[in-house]
């Protein structure tokens, strides 16, 4: 086994009996495949089925993440701070000397490089710059230092067929369904699992197994593709009727008739998503 590391790929030049790989760095190689699971901005998917606009869907939110000093001394449980198109939660879990905090906003598409740190931060501070209180500000000043910033936005990956050739895709790279599912990391372990069975199963015949990993895939990465597009809409409320709502829901829900059923009927759809496929014994297990 060999790993690569602080390096990139320039070229894929799809073969019959093969694919020659250009690196930046290593040269060129060939390998019997080439699997893409370099994320939702997939250098792969771009070089083996084009440009990545044809298949990144925007969701009209962006998101970043970060760790921060837990200071409000959260153990397992969030807070949660909801302004009209903005949502802040910070969060941790058992024995953390740390939290992290997630920034939510609605936007038009913004244009910005996806290496610059920098730019990125100050587009969240612009964001949560105005009339907003509680821990914000200080979450803010934290985020200026914080190791491990994440920004992007909210997108989901879309293509008709996950394969090109000797060329596939998995996880976000393929069928990204964005942060508001919480389903992304399943998605990319169980695609890996039943593409290495279904390419066993085949004898290693890549056409047959490829089709095979994506017949029983598509219906599973559909659902969970819903899942967040419906999530999204109770992360970020879009005004202040709406937040009003949400608060009261929470505040009575507890008292209605029938309230245990209406949140099994709500976690259920969570649960349907994230179960939604029956997992094969592969060849070898």
């Amino acid at each position: 086994m060999e790993y690569l590391f602080d390096d990139s790929l320039t070229e894929l030049v799809d073969g019959a009996d093969g694919v020659k790989v250009t690196f930046e760095k290593a040269g060129t190689r060939h390998f019997d495949l080439v699997v893409g699971a370099d994320g939702l901005h997939s250098n792969v998917r771009t070089l083996a089925f084009g440009d990545e606009s044809r298949f990144l869907h925007e969701m009209g939110y962006y998101a970043c993440i970060f760790s921060t000093p837990n200071h409000l001394g959260l153990d397992r449980s969030e807070r949660l701070y909801v302004e009209p198109g903005r949502t802040t939660n910070v969060y941790s879990t058992s024995q953390m000397t740390d939290a992290k905090a997630l920034f939510l906003f609605s936007s038009p598409k913004l244009s910005y490089d996806h290496r610059d740190v920098a730019a990125q931060k100050k587009i969240v501070a612009d964001a949560f710059a105005a009339g907003i209180g509680w821990e914000v500000p200080r979450l803010l000043e934290s985020m200026r230092t914080a190791p491990d910033f994440y920004f992007d936005s909210l997108s989901q990956i879309r293509l008709d067929s996950w394969s090109r050739g000797r060329v596939t895709l998995v996880g976000d790279a393929g069928y990204g369904p964005s942060l508001a599912s919480g389903q992304g990391t399943g998605l990319a372990l169980i695609g890996a699992y039943v593409l290495a069975g279904e390419l066993a199963a085949a004898g290693g015949d890549h056409v047959v197994g490829f089709a095979n990993y994506e017949k029983e895939m598509r219906a599973f990465v559909e659902q969970n593709q819903k899942l967040g597009l419906q999530t999204v809409k109770q992360m970020v409320a879009p005004s202040k009727a709406a937040i009003r709502m949400q608060t009261l829901m929470l505040r009575v829900m507890p008292k209605l008739p029938g309230s245990k059923a209406i949140m099994r009927k709500v976690t259920q759809i969570v649960h349907d998503a994230a179960n939604g496929i029956a997992l094969k014994p592969y060849v070898g297990e």
